[in-house]
């Protein structure tokens, strides 16, 4: 009996730890169509269908000059690709007026509420730009095995006229001058 009334308990106490996840914010469609339109505006190489939204947090304005009543805080995650060669993988914060549908920048909502910042604070350590060096490597990589293979392996193989010459006496040598 005591067993199990200790597993049902811990299963009780598992469902009620997950309800924490179930109950966060989550971006709506209207929310990532504007955010992307936003940054293929400020990225002219931005990978479509490669946005991401997380941590998305609603907070309501207490400032007086910016006309919303709530704004929604996430971190968006996509990728910008140059020239089909250097992939980059980019996350930055997301503010977003559900009222207007629109992407705020980040010196408008600076005053909007001090948890915005609280916030800020708490994930700036997942902020930045991550490099893909695969590529680039790569075709340093190429850059050293290609002269090597030319000087090693394919020129060894090659015709050389002087030495076929010599070996069938064109050049009207005798053998005393071998």
């Amino acid at each position: 009996m005591k067993k199990q009334l200790i597993a049902v308990f811990t299963v009780l106490a598992l469902f009620l730890s997950m309800g924490s996840f179930v109950l966060a914010d989550q971006a709506t469609d209207e929310m990532k169509k504007t955010v992307e339109k936003s940054l293929k505006k400020e990225h002219k190489d931005y990978n479509e269908g490669s946005l991401t939204l997380s941590e998305v947090q609603s907070f309501p304005n207490q400032d007086s000059e910016l006309e919303a009543s709530e704004v929604t805080v996430a971190i968006a995650s996509y990728e910008t690709v140059r020239d089909n060669i250097f992939y980059f993988d980019r996350v930055q914060f997301v503010f977003f007026n559900p009222d207007k549908n629109e992407v705020l920048a980040e010196a408008a909502v600076a005053k909007a509420n001090p948890d915005i910042l609280k916030y800020k604070k708490a994930y700036e350590s997942q902020i930045g730009t991550h490099m893909d060096f695969i590529v680039i490597t790569a075709l340093l990589f190429l850059l050293i095995i290609v002269p090597m293979f030319i000087l090693t392996v394919w020129e060894k193989r090659q015709y050389l006229t002087s030495k076929f010459k010599i070996e069938n006496n064109l050049y009207d040598q005798t053998k005393l001058y071998r």
